[in-house]
């Protein structure tokens, strides 16, 4: 990432390094950065509105953590990630990051096995099942992308870049469903009509199965 403020890949499919946390079970402390979804460029500012949030508490290691992201010392920011989870071995933030600082740089369906599990644990939160979509979206599994889409606009309805990325995939399995009706009935010149309008729209996401 050329900007270490920006919370996804320079690529048109958008991850985001930073959880927005709805309300959790009441007197849980959170250990949240006030972030918001990925679609904003300032990490100090505060969550984007459609969420009903505890306060955040600010820690040290989270602090350092976001540091060491945005500086993109990702094998620095993990030892500290690794360090706190010992001792906080739910801590959704830490785990949120240690399957992005995976995807990132190690192995990928590992990630995907991580943010899959955040979900399970704490389907309130719409930033792993945005990241989720990603990685189903990059192995060509668009309807498991739509449904893990589908839930992070459930958990947060104001995610723009959910919006968007729900959008692509719904343009790939427009192109599936056109290309099946073209194998049943060759002869459909508006079905091939549909599939050209397409193909540029296609053409913009850089994600490819």
């Amino acid at each position: 990432m050329t900007n270490p403020d920006n919370f996804f890949y320079p690529m048109h499919w958008k991850r985001t390094r930073t959880m927005q946390l709805s309300c959790l079970a009441l007197g849980l402390v959170v250990f949240f950065l006030t972030t918001a979804s990925f679609a904003q460029n300032n990490v100090s500012e505060e969550w984007t509105p459609g969420q009903n949030l505890l306060p955040t508490v600010q820690s040290d290691p989270h602090d350092q953590v976001k540091k060491l992201l945005r500086q993109e010392k990702f094998a620095r920011a993990e030892v500290l990630v690794d360090k706190f989870m010992a001792v906080n071995p739910r801590d959704p933030q830490m785990r949120f990051w240690k399957a992005w600082i995976t995807d990132r740089t190690g192995d990928k369906q590992v990630a995907l096995d991580m943010y899959l599990g955040l979900t399970q644990d704490y389907p309130e939160i719409a930033e792993p099942f945005n990241n989720l979509a990603v990685l189903y979206a990059a192995k060509g599994q668009y309807s498991a992308a739509k449904e893990a889409l589908d839930a992070a606009l459930r958990a947060n309805p104001s995610y723009a870049d959910a919006h968007e990325n729900l959008g692509d995939v719904l343009l790939q399995l427009a192109k599936f469903s056109y290309q099946r009706s073209l194998q049943i009935n060759p002869g459909q010149r508006g079905v091939n009509r549909k599939l050209t309008l397409l193909k540029p729209s296609l053409e913009i996401n850089l994600i490819k199965p």
